[in-house]
């Protein structure tokens, strides 16, 4: 099957900016930056297209009393609204049948799924280390969780043919990165970090989006993989990138990460062990852990409900390689 965009993910993602401003911009240069490459360079080079694409989409944006709600969303709502959705496809075409207790339930398990927290929604909040803004939002979203998630799910489906137009417009281009994406799963030729996040998921289907072309997530039953990632990591390589390096340097520059590394030394821990033994907050060792993921240096094993971590001796062994081949 064909690797394609996500109509919904796509247009949630395409209603977050009316376009690709300088704000935006800065951000996108800052995350590029983090990477270990030149973000101002990279982003002149890969990202006019991704700028066509959001303005072809805000020429005919539709605005509904939802749109609001998109305006200076944090990004952990917008990963909670996002997984509702898609974990409840059905919600975009009969909303009307959701009940306010299926609607409260679903929002409670997604905010404590979001946070692994074993407390109710509210305690989680509080116990987070979340902004203030994003404990706001996600408070004010369990007050009139149906009200919200209908708002939203109205602007999505006011927007879906929005999308579809943007798409067409520019159907020549994205095409050819979606073949060339198809081609590099095919023959396993993901950037060594992408390709370990997607086998968290090995049974998913891998969907690209253009309009977060820097994402690599796993959400319920989709591994998302930006469509300009893997350019901007390098593809395969026996060795590591220089992006691929930097990223191992920058993590192993925080001490919390390291303490996290030599607890994994010892054996496999999942992640309430490693809060418990580290002292940090549920949310705390998420960030931390999807920072190793995403540098390589864990891996993750299922096992029943829980995935565990343990250290990826092929990176440290290609990064000691590395540091040897390139100063020594």
């Amino acid at each position: 099957m064909k690797l394609q965009l996500n109509p919904v993910f796509e247009t949630f993602c395409l209603l977050g900016y009316p376009n690709l401003g300088d704000t935006a911009k800065k951000e996108i240069v800052k995350k590029l930056d983090a990477l270990g490459v030149n973000g101002a360079a990279v982003y002149a080079a890969n990202f006019p297209l991704v700028e066509r694409y959001y303005d072809a989409f805000a020429s005919r944006a539709v605005q509904t009393e939802g749109s609001a709600l998109f305006e200076d969303m944090s990004t952990e709502l917008g990963l909670l609204l996002i997984i509702n959705l898609l974990l409840h496809p059905q919600w975009l075409d009969d909303f009307d049948a959701v009940s306010d207790e299926e609607a409260t339930a679903a929002i409670s398990e997604g905010i404590t799924d979001l946070l692994e927290s074993d407390e109710g929604p509210i305690e989680a909040l509080e116990a987070s280390e979340l902004s203030d803004q994003a404990k706001w939002q996600m408070t004010a979203l369990l007050q009139q969780p149906r009200k919200k998630l209908a708002l939203v799910i109205d602007a999505i489906n006011a927007n879906l043919a929005t999308y579809e137009h943007a798409y067409a417009r520019l159907a020549s281009e994205i095409e050819p990165l979606l073949e060339q994406l198809e081609d590099q799963l095919e023959k396993d030729e993901l950037s060594s970090n992408m390709s370990r996040i997607v086998a968290l998921n090995p049974q998913a289907p891998v969907i690209p989006s253009l309009a977060n072309p820097l994402i690599i997530l796993v959400l319920g039953d989709y591994n998302f993989v930006g469509l300009l990632l893997n350019r901007m990591m390098g593809g395969r390589n026996e060795g590591l990138t220089e992006t691929e390096a930097a990223l191992v340097a920058k993590a192993l520059s925080d001490p919390s990460k390291v303490k996290i590394l030599g607890e994994l030394k010892q054996g496999k821990l999942y992640s309430l062990e490693i809060a418990q033994k580290l002292e940090l907050t549920p949310a705390t060792t998420s960030h931390h852990m999807n920072m190793l993921l995403s540098a390589g240096l864990v891996e993750v094993s299922k096992e029943g409900a829980k995935a565990y971590y343990s250290v990826c001796r092929d990176t440290v062994e290609r990064y000691r390689a590395w540091l040897h081949d390139r100063f020594l």
